[in-house]
């Protein structure tokens, strides 16, 4: 059987490893056509169909799937498992994904309502402020209002007490005048004439005696009469001065309550504003400790999807790694086949070799890569 009927017969199409990386590694393995040509000086190299030496072939022996893989079958079914599992954990990553995206928006959505929360409370607590200080305001003016009133209040009872003196002085005054009218003017005049004959008559000693006591009278009259005038003006222009305070004293009175009780309503609304601001701060606190809860949760789902990251990332490894042992292990099935039909053929050959028949170059070639025959013999048959 010539070289060029055998290649004819067995050659079948080469198994690509499906990477670069490999096929180098696999030229430069145990099977390097280069390699097993190197050797040509010793031994001619017979190529197999699929382009591997027929020594790296015979090299390989029953153990040649050990060498390149274990059982395709496993192999395959290990694959297969891998990616069920790569399938699964791709399907959880993306569950833990959706779930860590799904928390981190609803922390999203609570941070907004925390700021819209904020900027409410910043603007209730300027309004507070401007109240409180307003309520700061009031009570000082009510406080300079009442000290205001004490100071006429003071100035009442002290015209009060003066009319009062004046009162009962004129009650006096009244007890010397009786309850005569007294005319003033009339009684200057009497006094003028009485004066005036005073010192223009003859008057014997006991006439000048009673004339000296009538005038001393109508002095004392008139004194008393004028203070009596003098006391009634007084007390009307007190009484005046008291009506004035008075009115004073009611308007203000009238501020003060007036202010009292602009001074409540702010009070009332301070304390609307305080709840308010209470009830603020209760919900941001909820808010805040739901935030948290929430962060960490979000957090618990991205540790576990960084986790599950970098197992799919081992998985992918190790599929790729088991893909290639299949494929060198598809080879590994295919050259140990060839063999064994090359081997049946180099049987063959070295039947015809006992018998004496003639053999080719392709068939010396197959016996020496087998080992039936010595170089010695197999150089002296050519």
């Amino acid at each position: 059987m010539g070289a060029g009927t055998l290649n004819t017969t067995l050659r079948t199409p080469r198994v690509s490893l499906g990477s670069s990386s490999t096929k180098r590694g696999w030229r430069s393995g145990a099977f390097d056509t280069h390699r097993a040509r190197s050797r040509s000086a010793t031994r001619t190299t017979f190529i197999t169909p699929l382009g591997t030496p027929v020594a790296a072939v015979a090299k390989a022996g029953r153990h040649g799937v050990e060498m390149l893989g274990e059982d395709p079958e496993l192999l395959r079914a290990k694959l297969e498992e891998l990616r069920t599992r790569l399938k699964a954990s791709e399907s959880e990553a993306l569950e833990l994904k959706n779930s860590r995206d799904t928390l981190n928006g609803e922390v999203k959505e609570i941070s907004n309502q925390i700021r819209q929360i904020l900027t409410e409370y910043n603007s209730i607590k300027g309004e507070y402020l401007n109240l409180k200080g307003r309520k700061e305001e009031l009570y000082n003016e009510i406080q300079k209002l009442k000290s205001e009133r004490d100071r006429v209040r003071e100035d009442l009872k002290a015209l009060r007490e003066e009319v009062n003196i004046l009162l009962n002085e004129l009650k006096n005054l009244q007890s010397v005048i009786g309850k005569k009218r007294i005319n003033i003017f009339e009684l200057k005049e009497k006094l003028e004439q009485l004066e005036w004959e005073y010192q223009t008559r003859t008057m014997d000693p006991e006439e000048e005696k009673n004339f000296v006591e009538r005038i001393r009278d109508t002095e004392s009259l008139l004194r008393v009469a004028e203070r009596y005038n003098e006391c009634l003006s007084q007390i009307k222009m007190l009484r005046q001065l008291i009506s004035e305070k008075r009115k004073i004293h009611k308007e203000l009175t009238d501020s003060i309550k007036k202010i009292s009780n602009q001074y409540l309503e702010v009070k009332i609304q301070l304390k609307g504003l305080k709840d308010k601001v209470n009830d603020i701060r209760a919900k941001l606190s909820e808010l805040i400790e739901k935030k948290e809860a929430l962060r960490r949760k979000a957090d618990e789902y991205h540790s576990k999807y960084i986790a599950k990251i970098n197992e799919i990332k081992q998985l992918r490894e190790e599929i790729e790694r088991t893909a290639l042992m299949l494929k060198a292990a598809e080879l590994s099935k295919v050259l140990s086949r060839r063999r064994a039909e090359l081997y049946e053929i180099a049987l063959k050959a070295l039947e015809k070799y006992k018998q004496g028949e003639k053999l080719s170059l392709d068939e010396f070639k197959l016996l020496m890569e087998f080992n039936l025959i010595g170089h010695g013999a197999a150089s002296s048959s050519a």
